[in-house]
């Protein structure tokens, strides 16, 4: 046996355990109202138990992300729980935990342009044999500073006209400014859903999931 495939090997095991995911199939999900039975990813943890995921995989994202799946415990009967169609997810491993990154697209990045942003994580570790999955919201999000939030509150006493891609952009920028501590960002974020005529489709859509985001915010305080 030559010494580089010795190498070769060594590199593919360690890349493995680095990331605490395998191909490996070793179990099925159980019939479930949600997503295919068929095992995608085995995330072993370092505590022996495996953790399975069935569903969809986004075919372009790198690293992988995931949507519309459900993860489950082999060896047990029922389905840890679901994430639906709406929600792009990372998932990643720490020794004994497993780590569910709910991934939304917000202008965080240099000059307030969109970026990828976790949002929030579902974290999933283990009790004796139950898994447990708490929910939190990510408060290291990137903030506004106090240039950046006079700028988005100009943009916003100042824009006119209907509804449009632009404006919608504005009530995301509204959000970060919101959650960055502002006072008249949050009351112009309330005052968004009347200024420019009345939501609908998808900017309701899009609307409301900011306000729900905002809700959880104020609650994970």
């Amino acid at each position: 046996m030559g010494i580089n495939f010795i190498i070769i090997t060594l590199a593919i095991v360690t890349s493995i355990n680095t990331y605490g995911q395998t191909k490996n199939k070793q179990c099925d999900c159980p019939k479930n109202d949600f997503a295919g039975t068929k095992a995608d990813t085995t995330f072993d943890l370092s505590n022996g138990k495996k953790i399975v995921l069935c569903g969809y995989r986004n075919p372009d994202s790198k690293p992988t992300s995931f949507s519309e799946f459900v993860l489950f415990v082999c060896g047990q009967t029922k389905i840890i729980s679901f994430w639906d169609a709406t929600e792009t997810c990372y998932l990643k491993t720490k020794r004994d935990t497993l780590f569910v990154e709910n991934i939304v697209n917000l202008p965080t990045g240099k000059n307030r342009t969109f970026k990828e942003t976790v949002w929030a994580k579902d974290i999933i570790f283990f009790e004796g044999s139950m898994a447990i999955k708490i929910y939190t919201v990510n408060k290291k999000i990137p903030r506004y500073n106090q240039i950046e939030i006079a700028k988005t509150l100009k943009e916003y006493e100042t824009s006119i006209g209907d509804l449009s891609d632009k404006k919608m952009e504005l009530a995301n920028r509204l959000f970060v400014a919101t959650i960055s501590g502002d006072k008249k960002a949050r009351k112009y974020f309330r005052e968004f859903s009347t200024k420019f005529g009345e939501l609908d489709g998808a900017f309701s859509e899009e609307y409301s999931d900011l306000s729900a985001m905002l809700g959880q915010w104020d609650q994970k305080k």
